[in-house]
């Protein structure tokens, strides 16, 4: 027969470029956040991806490609010796007392080869002349094989067919796995014919009025259904009758044109393509509120944590070691005692007893800080996860605190601290630096005791604000305010940089406000195209 281009649309370039950003956007969605759907979630990602790899943008792509015909059922239903039959020759092995096919057979007539599809690439490729033009044979393997990588075929070679000849057994026809392929098969759109096969004469009739009943149950009842005999001779042969009304039942189909049905079927897959979209579409709304919920909780800890201790929260920073280097230093013939004394203090000897003490309060200093700014960080964030807990045992807080590496949270939440105690060192220098004496202090202390015996004064260090009184200006009370605030903002920082950290898992696309705009703009693209 002669294949013609698929026009079902009236541009099928369109809805080949519709298919490539449908399967690029699908694949961009992450999901991570807690759900009692996140199984099923991941499962129509993988379906749909599956089915633009492996059926719709190849059909699409490939216009005059064969429709594809799967013989499959379960483990020793007898699927090759229905294929010899069909084919009318030995071109499969057959058995029934184990799986046989574990690589598909692709069979298909010689004039096809340079229009295969995808499946091609999985299978073991067969050119006959006993397959009619336009159509593709497959042989699976077992939907139940033991084997999961046979289960996995079998299983993508049903989302790819158009056409499916479904061999089961009077002994096997109840079995959950084929009933369930069957019903993803109707609703995929693709034709089906069931064949019983080793049915026995002394239960022919009862067993096919419970299949056509079962099948009249499940919607299914249009399908057609071939019945087998027994083979009391083990002969491995189909009687010649059912072969032909099966022949009959392939080429009536295939005439009808096989290029209808894989229009059919397309239209079919994509009707669940749509479904799947919009179900995703569901999902990444709820999972964008739960992490917009994540991210205000962790917003309204990191307040707290930044206000807490009121105004005078930089008492509870550890001063004692501090204080008592201050006092030691300014005390009688210690090396900050007599600083009003220019001469004096401009003696080599006492700047380089001054220039080692302050080095010590520097490193005390730093010490305090990066303790108490790394102390008020890990609280903030112990707060965070026990909040998103107590409203959601189950929820974004355990999972938050799995996302967080401990060892890792130390060393980065440390390194702010650090980042952050000597930037604030700093601005006090500048501070310092601003007032009438600073310059003329640096004489004395140098620039790095200055911003030392700044900070330190701005930790409530007396012996330090009595050396700044005397060698900067008389009231310090409005800098040393404003080298608080500083401080403040140091911890502000540090507390938010916690806050990101935390809420990093939840920085994805797919977990942003509106992010399934997109799929929807697909799904909305895909139906006005059909």
């Amino acid at each position: 027969m002669s294949i013609r281009p698929i026009k079902t649309w009236s541009y099928p370039g369109a809805l080949l470029d519709a298919l490539i950003d449908t399967r690029r956007d699908i694949a961009q969605i992450e999901l991570p956040m807690p759900a009692s759907n996140a199984e099923s979630s991941t499962q129509i990602i993988e379906h749909a991806l599956d089915q633009l790899d492996h059926h719709l943008i190849p059909r699409v792509r490939e216009e005059s490609s064969p429709a594809i015909v799967v013989v499959a059922g379960s483990t020793g239903a007898g699927k090759s010796t229905v294929v010899n039959a069909l084919l009318g020759e030995e071109l499969t092995a057959s058995g029934v007392l184990r799986p046989t096919t574990k690589v598909p057979h692709l069979f298909h007539h010689p004039l096809d080869t340079e229009v295969l599809t995808e499946v091609a690439k999985r299978a073991k490729v067969i050119p006959t002349d006993a397959v009619m033009r336009g159509l593709a044979i497959v042989d699976s393997p077992d939907l139940d094989s033991v084997r999961g990588e046979n289960r996995e075929v079998a299983q993508l070679l049903l989302e790819t067919a158009d056409l499916w000849i479904f061999v089961t057994t009077a002994a096997r026809y109840g079995d959950a796995v084929p009933w369930e392929a069957l019903r993803k098969g109707a609703k995929r759109g693709a034709s089906i014919a069931i064949v019983l096969n080793r049915v026995g004469a002394d239960v022919a009739a009862q067993v096919r009025r419970e299949l056509v009943a079962r099948l009249a149950t499940e919607g299914l009842e249009n399908m057609p259904l071939f019945v087998i005999p027994e083979d009391s001779e083990r002969r491995g042969q189909v009687p010649r009758d059912v072969v032909n009304g099966l022949g009959r039942w392939l080429d009536t189909v295939a005439a009808a044109s096989a290029v209808t049905i894989v229009e059919r079927t397309l239209h079919g897959a994509i009707e669940s393509l749509k479904e799947w979209l919009e179900t995703l579409a569901e999902r990444m709304d709820a999972q964008a509120a739960a992490a917009k919920q994540v991210r205000a909780e962790v917003r309204k800890r990191a307040a707290l944590a930044e206000t807490a201790g009121g105004k005078d929260w930089h008492r509870a920073i550890p001063t004692g070691s501090l204080t008592s280097r201050w006092e030691q230093a300014t005390s009688e013939g210690g090396p900050l005692h007599k600083i009003r004394n220019t001469p004096w203090a401009k003696r080599r000897v006492q700047s380089e007893a001054r220039e080692h003490v302050l080095s010590e309060i520097h490193r005390d200093l730093i010490d305090a800080l990066e303790a108490t700014l790394t102390y008020t960080s890990a609280a903030a964030s112990d707060a965070m996860i026990e909040a998103l807990t107590e409203q959601d045992p189950s929820g974004p807080g355990p999972w938050l605190a799995a996302q967080l590496d401990p060892r890792d949270s130390r060393e980065t939440r440390e390194l702010h601290a650090a980042t952050a105690a000597r930037a604030w060192i700093d601005k006090c220098g500048a501070i310092a630096m601003e007032l009438p004496g600073g310059k003329k202090a640096t004489e004395i202390l140098g620039e790095e005791g200055l911003r030392v015996t700044m900070a330190s004064a701005a930790l409530g260090v007396e012996p330090a604000r009595l050396v700044l009184s005397v060698l900067v200006a008389p009231s310090m009370a409005a800098p040393l305010e404003k080298a608080r605030r500083e401080l403040a903002a140091a911890r502000r920082y540090c507390v938010n940089r916690e806050a990101l950290d935390m809420m990093r898992p939840t920085d994805v696309p797919s977990l942003m406000p509106d992010s399934s705009a997109t799929v929807r703009l697909r799904r909305a693209e895909l139906r006005g195209l059909l």
